[in-house]
């Protein structure tokens, strides 16, 4: 059975920096520190870090695509962790973005259109 219902494509240079899911109080910015993306999709991505993320762990990430001016932030859970075989960084992280729409914490469908034109 395939577990994705979305194309996943490569873009060289593009960069994802992420954030713990900010409490009500607390508004994070991002660390310096930005990783590698290996792959993404409208429905997710993948990328090198060296933190040990845990899986379900919820947070929010920014994409620097090269070429693309928009700012793209999305609300994301961590859905797997694996070793990294290279010795550049210690893992490779799988992400799933949350859904897109109007809701609290769904992300916004207008970057879901720019993930489709990217994508083609």
């Amino acid at each position: 059975m395939k577990k994705r219902s979305c194309k996943r494509f490569s873009i060289p240079g593009t960069t994802l920096y992420y954030k713990s899911k900010p409490g009500l109080f607390f508004k994070k910015d991002y660390p310096d520190q930005y990783y590698p993306v290996i792959n993404l999709s409208r429905g997710g991505a993948s990328f090198l870090c060296n933190e040990r993320l845990k899986a379900g762990k919820k947070i929010v990430v920014r994409l620097q695509i090269p070429e693309t001016e928009q700012k793209i932030e999305l609300h994301a859970s961590v859905k797997w962790i694996s070793r990294n075989p290279e010795e550049s960084y210690q893992y490779r992280t799988g992400i799933a973005f949350n859904t897109y729409g109007n809701k609290h914490y769904e992300n916004p469908a207008s970057i879901l259109e720019l993930l489709k034109s990217i994508e083609q």
